[in-house]
C-alpha cells in the first residue's frame, strides 16, 4: 500500500471527496421513513438538509473547521456502510479469512482515514446543485442512482451511487465518479498488502497512517 490519499485514483480533487460526503448521507431521520424503493427521494432529501446545514454554517465553519466533524457524525456516519466498503475493499476472500477482531479494526481504521479525508473537503462546497437520474436495479437490495452535480470550476460531473437496503433506508457503499470507481481506488491501494500480510498488515498500515494524519 504505497499511498493511502485515493485522489490518486480519482483526479486529485478534494471536490470528489466533498461530494463523497455530501451524497452518502441517504437515509431521514424520523419516524415517518420514506419508503425503502425509492431511493432516489431519499437521495435528493437528505442531500438537501446536508447542503442546508453547510450554508447555514459557513461562516462558524470559517472561524471554527473543527465543526465540520460534529455535521458528519450526525449527517453522514450514521446512514454508511463501512461493513459493505470494507470488505469490498480488501476483497471477499481476506476478508472471510480475518477474524472478527481483525474485521472490526479494519472498519474502525478505515473509517478514520475516510472521515479524515471528506470531512475536510466539505468546508469547499459553495452552493453547487444535484441533478438524480433514474435509479438503476442492478440486483435485490441493490441500486444504482445517477446524478450529475452542477456548478463550480469543473462544470457538470457525473456521479453514480452504488446503494444496499438496509431494513427501510438506503446506504451508499461505492461511489462511481466519472466512470471511474471510489472503493476500486481504495481496493488497488490496499490490494499489495493484502496478497503479502493478509488484513493484519494493512490494519497495521492504516494506524500508522491514521497515527501521522492524527500528529498533524
Amino acid at each position: 500500500m504505497k499511498h493511502l490519499n485515493p485522489i490518486h485514483a480519482i483526479k486529485k480533487s478534494l471536490f470528489v471527496f466533498f461530494l463523497f460526503a455530501m451524497v452518502i448521507t441517504i437515509a431521514i431521520k424520523s419516524e415517518k421513513l420514506i419508503a425503502a424503493e425509492d431511493p432516489i427521494i431519499m437521495l435528493k432529501g437528505a442531500t438537501e438538509r446536508l447542503m442546508d446545514v453547510l450554508r447555514k454554517n459557513k461562516e462558524t465553519l470559517k472561524s471554527n473547521p473543527g465543526r465540520i466533524y460534529s455535521i458528519v457524525n450526525e449527517y453522514v456516519l450514521p446512514y454508511t456502510d463501512f461493513e459493505e466498503m470494507s470488505k469490498w475493499v480488501v476483497g471477499r476472500n481476506a476478508w472471510n479469512e480475518a477474524s472478527l477482531e481483525t474485521r472490526n479494526q479494519f472498519i474502525k481504521e478505515f473509517k478514520t482515514m475516510v472521515v479524515n479525508a471528506y470531512a475536510k473537503s466539505l468546508l469547499a462546497y459553495s452552493d453547487q446543485t444535484i441533478e438524480f437520474l433514474p435509479e438503476r436495479q442492478n440486483s435485490q437490495g441493490r441500486v444504482q442512482v445517477s446524478s450529475v452535480i452542477r456548478g463550480g470550476e469543473r462544470g457538470p460531473l457525473r456521479i453514480d451511487y452504488r446503494m444496499i437496503q438496509a431494513g427501510n433506508s438506503w446506504k451508499v457503499y461505492d461511489i462511481i465518479i466519472e466512470g471511474v470507481s471510489l472503493m476500486q481506488g481504495y481496493r488497488s491501494q490496499f490490494s499489495e498488502d493484502v496478497s503479502g500480510g493478509g488484513m493484519d498488515a494493512v490494519v497495521e498500515k492504516l494506524q500508522q497512517h491514521n497515527a501521522r494524519k492524527a500528529q498533524g
